[in-house]
Parts: structure tokens; sequence; C-alpha cells
């Protein structure tokens, strides 16, 4: 399940939109996080810098792409996933519209019921995440991480409500 775009800190809304190359094989959905890998979008993981967002995929040339990206796919496969081929950094050089901003607040899926850890459903702590689209939630504390807690999201309460804390574009406490 995807980390889902759900407000803004910033009374105007606005996302800080940025394009990165994909990494190469690799399945990008729309929300997914994403992390720098030599200077490609990947797939984000536990401990890394949050870079931002996908909220869309697009060709070199910035036009939404038209097939999943997996082999032999028909024109108008898109639905929001992307497989990237072996070699993308170099040739087809598709691309993660990203929101990298520190202000968007996301709807995300948490691994575990909300709450079991003490502060997973409170405002204030930090979770890591356990894979591109899901919180670890079992790493709630009130030090550091991942993401900032904002508590549970009232559109559905098996999730939590967060904003991007470690970003590798505006580092920990910008």
């Amino acid at each position: 399940m995807a980390i889902l775009n759900a407000g803004s800190l910033n009374p105007h809304g606005a996302p800080v939109l940025r394009r990165y190359t994909l990494t190469n094989s690799i399945v990008t959905t729309a929300g997914d996080s994403m992390k720098l890998a030599s200077g490609f979008a990947a797939l984000g993981t536990t401990g890394a810098s949050v870079l931002g967002h996908a909220i869309n995929l697009s060709t070199n040339a910035g036009v939404g792409v038209n097939s999943s990206g997996a082999a032999g796919a028909e024109l108008g496969s898109f639905l929001g996933t992307y497989t990237a081929a072996s070699d993308n950094q170099t040739v087809a050089n598709v691309k993660a519209e990203m929101d990298i901003s520190k202000e968007t607040i996301y709807s995300a899926e948490v691994d575990a019921a909300i709450g079991t850890t003490t502060g997973s459903n409170l405002a204030g702590y930090f979770m890591d995440l356990s894979d591109e689209d899901t919180l670890d939630e079992d790493t709630a504390a009130t030090t550091t991480g991942q993401y900032a807690t904002h508590g549970v999201d009232p559109a559905n309460s098996a999730k939590a409500l967060v904003t991007v804390f470690e970003s590798v574009i505006f580092g920990p406490l910008a």
C-alpha cells in the first residue's frame, strides 16, 4: 500500500516537485518513499534519508509513461506502477516526479496495529520505514526517525499521519 498525500503544513499546500531518474530494475508505485542511490532515485529503506515520494512517473521528455514497463506490456497498461529496465539509468531514463517537501502530510500504513508500541499513535514521535510504502511501528521513538508523526489519521485509524523528518535534501532539522 502506498503512502498517500493527506494535506500540508503549509497553508498554500503546494508540493515541492523534482524529477530524478530511477535506478535500474526497480518497481516503483506512485506514493512510494524514495531515497538517492549514487545520484538516482531508489526505493526508500530503513535508516536512509528520505528523498521524497513518487507522485508520477515520466519519460526523459517529461511525458507520463504509458505502459507498466514490464517486457511486452501493452500501451495503456500503466496503472500507477512502473518496472524500470535493467539499463534505465543509461538508456530510457524514466524518471520519478517527487514531492520532496518536508511540509507535506502523508497518511502512512504501519506494519503492525498502530498504538502497539508506545507513541506510534501519538503526535511528537518518530518512525522509520519498514519498506518503501510502510512504516515500522515498533521503531516509534521520541528521539529521531525518518518520519515525524502527527497522530492517527482521522480518516483511517489504522494509519499514521506523518511528515518527512530525515530529508536527504533539507536535512533532519530544516
